[in-house]
């Protein structure tokens, strides 16, 4: 397994195919489609993902041998200190229930420390309890739990101490 950072000037067809692998079965299980969530990365294009890599979101795709299996995305908080958040953490379908997630989660804990970090947050569908216990499960509590008009589910957000 293998970690590489993506830059917004690469080849995204590996990256924007796996993340509209691994969560277009979420956007399946909730009903999403790209009319009522068109932010949601099951619908997500290169050029799209291009744009969110020049504001500052550091991508990384995890590679076995030559096939890309998962992702996931850090970010600064521009209104919080010393805290960045995860996003986009993606494991393709047919690679689930191996620990790649955890891999992955345990990756970008490990780049937020080492830049100071004092915490980490991420945001989900609330409604989403699996989910909710798998980041639970990695230390991270519930803070709030906010609706938004435009979303077609309630956000939750998470955070835990590095």
């Amino acid at each position: 397994m293998q970690l590489q950072r993506i830059l917004p000037d690469a080849d995204l067809s590996d990256a924007v195919a796996v993340l509209r692998s691994a969560h277009g079965t979420v956007a399946q299980q909730f009903g999403f489609t790209q009319e009522t969530n068109p932010t949601n990365s099951a619908f997500i294009d290169a050029e799209t993902l291009r744009g969110q890599l020049e504001k500052d979101i550091e991508l990384y795709l995890m590679t076995e041998g030559e096939n890309a299996v998962g992702c996931i995305a850090i970010e600064e908080s521009q209104t919080e200190a010393e805290t960045f958040y995860i996003e986009k953490v993606s494991v393709i379908p047919s690679c689930r229930n191996r620990g790649l997630g955890v891999e992955l989660m345990k990756f970008a804990t490990s780049l937020i420390k080492g830049r100071g970090a004092k915490h980490i947050g991420i945001a989900l569908i609330n409604e989403h309890d699996k989910l909710k216990a798998w980041y639970q499960n990695q230390g991270f509590r519930e803070i709030l739990v906010k609706e938004y008009p435009h979303l077609p589910f309630n956000v939750c957000f998470m955070s835990k101490e590095v």
